[in-house]
């Protein structure tokens, strides 16, 4: 470990059997709000609007709760907007996100600093 710089990542995900919420649908939302369309959404990220379909219907499936509201086409276009629900959990998620960001930062550089490194390779190792 040289000139090596060591780095950590840590994901946030709120769980239940599967995955209800995590940075992948938190994108997603974020995408609705800025685009106003699911379809904008998953275009921005490259995923299919089926498979951006079924992401948000299973998100809601599990929190209980719809998390857009979808209008129709027409001469003014279709689109999407997300539910108070939805941006009250997308801000929760963001400040856990930032909350568990500065603890691991902060634990990483306990554990990880240069100091314990040169520690660790000047461990002497039973022959």
């Amino acid at each position: 470990m040289n000139d090596v710089r060591l780095h950590y990542k840590v994901t946030v995900r709120i769980m239940d059997d599967n995955k209800a919420f995590g940075p992948g649908v938190a994108a997603l939302l974020e995408g609705i709000g800025q685009c106003g369309s699911l379809q904008g959404a998953a275009r921005r990220m490259n995923m299919s609007y089926t498979k951006a379909w079924t992401v948000i219907k299973n998100a809601e499936r599990i929190w209980g709760f719809p998390l857009t509201r979808r209008y129709a086409g027409g001469k003014t276009g279709g689109g999407s907007v997300l539910t108070a629900q939805a941006e009250m959990l997308l801000c929760r998620f963001k400040a856990m996100e930032q909350t568990v960001d500065a603890v691991a930062e902060r634990e990483f550089c306990k554990y990880f600093n240069a100091d314990e490194i040169k520690k660790l390779k000047e461990m002497d190792e039973p022959r």
